[in-house]
């Protein structure tokens, strides 16, 4: 909007320099009156002794042609310099938003450890009033560089957060994933009378891409479930060494998650 201002501004002061130009050849035009002798040679003087005048010398005292001349110099200049900023903006702007959206494909390629104190590649300091923080990597250079990360207590939602608007990851979860349970994390088996057996959807819990579907994950592979869990934003848990949490039915032991589970995997 202030570079719309300017550039009517200028607008502006050329019409009335153009305005001053047209106002001197005016009054050579009146010399054609025979009635105007008098202004006639007057004006011819003025005009002449005006326009034969070097508009750098500055030994010349102020007069509408050389004010005119440096004032379109300054005009220009200024209208050029208001058109680089513009530019400028604007490539700055869809800079802005191809990083946004290449983060926003990024940060959901695995699941984020949220557990991490962290972001990745952030060196973690234990102050001795029981904060956390967070000493950004000399090769950041995202939107909160020259920011502070320091906390107390930060949940999940609040580092997802800070995460989308600073451009910076939490590191992926490193484990062995359970893919013999029925559902992914966030989800649950749908014990609906009419519900198919082994129908999974979402709890509330899980706001990712596919919270309004059901899926059914008994004739799916491990490579299918990880390309689901990619798709959906939703992960099966980590195996901890422990049977905990669901298990296939007994009365189902050949569908593919029960063979994974038999085999540990």
């Amino acid at each position: 909007m202030k570079a719309l201002l300017c550039v009517v501004t200028v607008l502006h002061m050329l019409n009335c320099i153009s305005a001053i130009h047209k106002q001197q050849n005016e009054s050579t035009r009146l010399a054609d009156d025979s009635n105007l002798e008098v202004g006639e040679s007057m004006g011819d003087m003025s005009s002449k002794s005006t326009m034969n005048l070097d508009p750098d010398d500055p030994n010349l005292l102020p007069n509408a042609h050389n004010i005119g001349h440096n004032l379109v110099n300054k005009l220009e200049e200024r209208a050029v310099e208001i058109a680089d900023k513009i530019a400028k903006h604007k490539h700055t702007d869809k800079e802005k938003k191809e990083a946004d959206a290449k983060h926003d494909h990024t940060i959901f390629l695995c699941q984020r450890d949220y557990t991490q104190p962290c972001p990745l590649g952030f060196k973690h300091i234990a102050t001795e009033d029981g904060e956390h923080k967070c000493i950004f990597p000399a090769s950041y250079t995202g939107p909160c560089m020259g920011q502070e990360l320091v906390y107390r207590f930060m949940p999940e939602e609040e580092k997802l957060s800070w995460s989308l608007d600073c451009l910076a990851n939490w590191p992926c979860v490193q484990c062995t994933r359970r893919f013999s349970d029925l559902c992914p994390e966030k989800w649950e088996l749908d014990t609906h009378e009419a519900a198919p057996r082994g129908l999974c959807k979402a709890k509330d819990e899980y706001q990712g891409p596919c919270k309004d579907e059901k899926h059914s994950f008994l004739n799916y592979n491990i490579d299918m479930q990880k390309q689901w869990s990619h798709r959906c934003q939703a992960w099966w848990p980590c195996d901890n060494s422990t049977r905990s949490g669901q298990t296939p039915d007994a009365d189902m032991p050949i569908t593919m998650a029960a063979t994974a589970y038999r085999m540990g995997l």
